[in-house]
C-alpha cells in the first residue's frame, strides 16, 4: 500500500503522528494539516515521464505496424458528429455519479457517514474526488490515483487512511470480477462462441487478474490473523484497519453489483456512441462491448498513466480483428484508429484538462 507522509501541527514545529494502538482510533492525521498535496511531487520526476514516454512509445509502435492514412484519419475526424460526441462526453463523466454513489455505499459498509462520528461529504463532493484519483491515473503510473484519493478522503473527512484504502481496494477486487464475467459474456456473443487467439489473450490477462484478487481476499479472509502477527508491530493496527476496509466493503451487495454494472454499462454507451459519430451504425453491441470492456482492463496495467499506448492499441487492434473476421462492417485501419483517438480524446485527455481544472480550484478552497 502506497501512503503519504502526512504532519500534524503542534504548537509550532510539524510531529509525525504515531500509529493508533487501538485497531478502532481512526484519528490518524489532522485533516487540517497544511501539508502540500502529494500530487505535484509524484508528478514532477523522472518515472513519470519515462512512463509517458514508453506509453507513446507503444503507440507509435502498433501504429507503425498498421497501414494508416494520416490525410485519410484526419479526414475521417472531420467527419465527426459533434450532437453524438457530446453525448459520448456527457456519458462519460456520469460515471463519476455512478462510482461516487458506489463508493459512498462501500464507506457506509465499513462504518462512516450518516449515523456515525465521522460525516461524509455529500455525492458531489465525493465525485470529485473520484475525479481527481482519476485524473492522477491520468498523469503519474502504477495507479497512485488509488491513494490519492484515500488521501483526499482523509484530508476533507479525517477518515482512516488505511480503513479507506481497504474500501477502494474491495472496489478494484469487485469491479476486476464483475469485469471478467461481462468480458466473457461479450466474447461468446460478439464471435459468436469462437475465440481467435489474440482474444484468448486477453482472456488470459482477465482470468490471471481475477484469479489474483480472489486467492488474495480468502487468503485475507482466512488467514487475517496469522497475517497480522507476520507484520512489525508498529504498523499492525494499520493493517487492521485496512483489513476491516477491504472485506467489510462487501455488503448491500445487491445495490452495489448494480451501480458496478451500471458503470461499466455507461463505457459501453460512450464508445458506442463514440462510433456513433463516426457514422459506424452497423457494429454490433458486443463489439463494441468487448472492446470497451478489454480496453478498460488495459488501464489497470500500472506501466504508463491510465494504461496510455495499451488502450488505444487495442481499440485499434479488436476492431481490426472484429472487421477480418466480418463483424465490424466499415472498419479499416484507419477508421478503427479514428475511433480510439476520439474515444481516448474523451477518457483521458479530457479528463487531464478537467482534472486540471477541478485540481485547480480545489486547491484554492
Amino acid at each position: 500500500m502506497t501512503d503519504y507522509p502526512i504532519a500534524e501541527k503542534t504548537l509550532d514545529r510539524p510531529v509525525a503522528l504515531s500509529v493508533p494502538t487501538d485497531v478502532n482510533d481512526e484519528r490518524e492525521v489532522d485533516p487540517s494539516s497544511s501539508e502540500r498535496d502529494p500530487l505535484a511531487k509524484k508528478f514532477l520526476n523522472v518515472r513519470t515521464a519515462l512512463s509517458f514516454l514508453l506509453g507513446i512509445g507503444i503507440l507509435l509502435f502498433v501504429l507503425s505496424r498498421v497501414d494508416v492514412d494520416v490525410e485519410q484519419i484526419i479526414a475521417r475526424l472531420k467527419t465527426t458528429n459533434l450532437a453524438y460526441f457530446g453525448a459520448a462526453l456527457v456519458l462519460y463523466y456520469l460515471t463519476f455519479i455512478v462510482r461516487a454513489l458506489r463508493w459512498r455505499k462501500l464507506l457506509e459498509n465499513v462504518g462512516y457517514g450518516e449515523g456515525t462520528p465521522i460525516a461524509l461529504p455529500p455525492v458531489r463532493g465525493i465525485a470529485e474526488i473520484v475525479l481527481l484519483s482519476w485524473f492522477a491515473n491520468c498523469i503519474v503510473p502504477a495507479k497512485l490515483g488509488d491513494a490519492y484519493r484515500a488521501y483526499l478522503l482523509k484530508r476533507e473527512s479525517g477518515v482512516s487512511f488505511s480503513k479507506t484504502f481497504g474500501t477502494i481496494l474491495a472496489e478494484r477486487i469487485m469491479d476486476m470480477l464483475i469485469l471478467f464475467v461481462l468480458l466473457v459474456g461479450s466474447v461468446l456473443l460478439a464471435f459468436h462462441g469462437t475465440m481467435p487467439s489474440v482474444i484468448f489473450s486477453i482472456m488470459q490477462v482477465g482470468i490471471v487478474l481475477a484469479s489474483m484478487v480472489v486467492v488474495g481476499l480468502v487468503v485475507m479472509r482466512q488467514m487475517g490473523g496469522h497475517i497480522e502477527r507476520l507484520i512489525p508491530k508498529r504498523y499492525r493496527a494499520q493493517y487492521a484497519l485496512f483489513q476491516e476496509g477491504t472485506l467489510g466493503s462487501f455488503q448491500s451487495l445487491p445495490l452495489v453489483l448494480t451501480l458496478s454494472v451500471a458503470g461499466w454499462a455507461i463505457e459501453a454507451g460512450r464508445l458506442f456512441l463514440v462510433c456513433m459519430s463516426l457514422g459506424l451504425t452497423g457494429l454490433s453491441p458486443a463489439i463494441v462491448l468487448f472492446v470497451a470492456l478489454a480496453s478498460a482492463l488495459l488501464t489497470t496495467l500500472p506501466v504508463t498513466p491510465a494504461g496510455l499506448g495499451f488502450v488505444e492499441s487495442s481499440i485499434v487492434g479488436i476492431l481490426i480483428l472484429a472487421a477480418n473476421f466480418g463483424l465490424a462492417p466499415g472498419i479499416n485501419e484507419n477508421v478503427a484508429t479514428s475511433v480510439a483517438i476520439l474515444d481516448r480524446l474523451i477518457s483521458y485527455w479530457s479528463l487531464i484538462l478537467v482534472g486540471m481544472v477541478v485540481y485547480a480550484v480545489s486547491r484554492k478552497r
